[in-house]
């Protein structure tokens, strides 16, 4: 019984000193992609990102946090495609200025198999 205290402690100061490196700006970075994501790819019906891009701040999608901006590349599909190990039919990259108000799509369309992790 003391052990499972103790490694919820563990678990729960890991959980909130990763919650506190995102940013706010990260995040709201992180949320425009994956709304214009969804939206270049039929909305919500149609289209589902990535998991990553419902964690906090993108999580793994960000692949840079630079002067230009943050960027995220992740991958998409029909709605419970991940769920059913289906492959992702769609990759989009996008980035987001450090301010939110500025991004460019840099990419949108079919995977690129050449650049998968």
């Amino acid at each position: 019984m003391i052990m499972a205290s103790s490694l919820s402690i563990i678990l729960a100061s890991s959980i909130s000193t990763s919650a506190q490196t995102i940013s706010e700006s990260q995040m709201r970075a992180a949320n425009l992609a994956r709304m214009q994501a969804e939206l270049m790819n039929g909305g919500g019906s149609q289209y589902s990102p990535a998991d990553c891009m419902h964690q906090g701040g993108g999580a793994t999608c960000m692949i840079s946090n630079t002067t230009d901006g943050f960027r995220f590349r992740f991958l998409g599909g029909a709605p419970g495609w991940a769920a059913r190990h289906d492959l992702a039919t769609i990759e989009t990259v996008v980035l987001v200025s450090q301010d939110g108000k500025l991004f460019k799509v840099e990419y949108n369309g079919p995977v690129r198999i050449s650049v998968l992790p």
